[in-house]
């Protein structure tokens, strides 16, 4: 069995103090796979963000930290995403929710139901891209270490 563990990061600014929470939350990815495969099991990370900049910064704690044999950084462009898998006349509508839910600077998470289902259809899509097999899980108790990942799938041998 293969373990997939997914982030996403899609706020449009990039402040100074989430780089902390950022940093944290990549870290955690990268313990998180590394300790499942010295358990002995096959594991991949995926962390998704939205932006150029939080790409960037993303980038230089894949290298910091020789994270990118753990987990995969990818750039998930909003726009194209919604074109992608939205007909043509509900694209402006849900790009506008979308663009309200990820310009939600507040430091607390968004309870939001579009903007949380949002989070999860893009990741989702994504990671379905990447791992065509998977079987996304989400019943919270059977994620590794108990931590409330953005995404937790299982691809069976």
């Amino acid at each position: 069995m293969k373990h997939i563990l997914g982030m996403l990061k899609p706020q449009l600014d990039f402040k100074v103090s989430r780089v902390p929470k950022v940093e944290l939350a990549y870290l955690q990815l990268i313990y998180a796979i590394s300790q499942i495969r010295k358990q002995g099991e096959n594991a991949q990370g995926y962390f998704i963000v939205t932006n150029g900049e939080m790409l960037n910064r993303l980038s230089q704690f894949e290298h910091d930290y020789r994270g990118k044999e753990y987990a995969e950084v990818l750039r998930v462009s909003l726009d194209s995403f919604l074109r992608r898998t939205v007909r043509a006349e509900k694209t402006g509508i849900l790009s506008g929710i979308v663009r309200a839910a990820i310009l939600d600077t507040n430091d607390a998470p968004s309870t939001s139901s579009s903007y949380r289902s949002m989070r999860e259809f893009i990741l989702a899509e994504t990671i379905v891209g990447l791992e065509p097999d998977v079987r996304h899980l989400k019943d919270e108790s059977r994620f590794p270490f108990r931590v409330g990942w953005d995404y937790y799938g299982v691809v069976e041998n």
